[in-house]
């Protein structure tokens, strides 16, 4: 008897580690998650994120009759006790965009039948536009965006047979502008003016240190010294918060990650003269993702606006189909 295969499609950013676990009929079998999956922060622990969020979705397969997709008698899935080496894992991770990382990360032993790994930014936008054409946003507590214009050959990135065209997605601090990381850093260099007298306190002033429990300055930056992008995303809601508020301070900050936001739209937009089998990228429509594209969006052009969509499908379900159409070309 042939042993069934499944597929798990992953998110992976840079807080959380989500799973969408499918049976290989595609019937979507349970969904779950663990903790950080940023390759480039920590290739190691990303890896057990995603064999932590793999178990969970093992353990909390839904009965058959909650099954997402009508089932045919021929597909009918049979729930058996599912182990890691019958699952082909399809996963988009943040930092995959970095060859360093992601050699790193595929260097690392793991359970699974097979590993396919793409940057969550394609992942994200693979399965917003249902494999079509189009342009996406991510931000989150990170911040990319990229344009995808099908398969053929071209100058842009290159995931195989399937060209995008990046913008972003470096990381902190030299990156991810508009993101929650960027947010909270930017909230605490205003802090650090507000603590030398260089700029009036405000109400995101206070924010941060209530939320730090900070009075000092050396205190401060004691308490940052080790933070990276997810300890700086988690400052966002501060920021948010205050902006929300009235406050001045966190409103220039937003505007400034909206105004990045909108450049980077815009340049989505731009066909370049020498990737000549692009489409007319101003024809395509965009998809805003992650924690605050509720924040960003009423701040973004009327064109933008225009062209903003709902995704029409999960990150998960983006890269699983990827999996299996490069499977099928091998």
């Amino acid at each position: 008897m042939v042993e069934q295969s499944y597929y798990i499609g992953v998110d992976g950013g840079g807080t959380h580690c989500r799973v969408q676990l499918e049976d290989e009929h595609g019937n979507v079998l349970s969904h779950a998650d663990a903790g950080s999956a940023n390759i480039m922060t920590n290739a190691a622990v990303a890896m057990q994120s995603i064999i932590d969020a793999s178990e969970k979705a093992i353990s909390a397969i839904k009965p058959i009759s909650a099954i997402d997709k009508p089932i045919s008698e021929k597909n009918k899935p049979t729930n058996p006790a599912i182990k890691l080496n019958q699952i082909h894992l399809a996963a988009g991770l943040a930092g995959a965009n970095i060859p360093s990382a992601l050699k790193q990360f595929l260097s690392l032993h793991h359970p699974f039948k097979s590993l396919t790994v793409i940057s969550d930014l394609h992942a994200a936008c693979l399965g917003a536009h249902n494999g079509y054409a189009g342009a996406l946003i991510i931000c989150g507590t990170g911040s990319a965006a990229t344009v995808f214009t099908g398969a053929g050959t071209g100058t842009s990135t290159s995931t195989n047979s399937y060209h995008f065209k990046d913008k972003g997605g470096y990381g902190l601090p030299i990156s991810d502008n508009a993101s929650g990381g960027w947010l909270g850093l930017e909230a605490v260099k205003h802090s650090l003016l507000v603590f030398d007298e260089l700029i009036p306190q405000s109400l995101l002033f206070a924010s941060i240190c209530d939320n730090l429990a900070v009075s000092h300055s050396h205190q401060l930056v004691t308490k940052v010294a080790g933070f990276k992008g997810k300890e700086f995303g988690a400052l966002a809601p501060s920021v948010v918060a205050a902006y929300e508020k009235g406050c001045a301070a966190a409103g220039a900050l937003i505007q400034q990650g909206a105004n990045y936001l909108n450049d980077v739209g815009q340049t989505l937009t731009c066909k370049a003269p020498n990737e000549k089998t692009f489409t007319n990228n101003q024809d395509l429509p965009l998809c805003l993702v992650g924690g605050l594209s509720h924040v960003y969006q009423p701040l973004l052009s009327t064109d933008l606006q225009t062209r903003l969509i709902e995704p029409k499908s999960s990150p998960q379900a983006g890269v699983i189909q990827y999996a299996k159409q490069q499977a099928a070309l091998a």
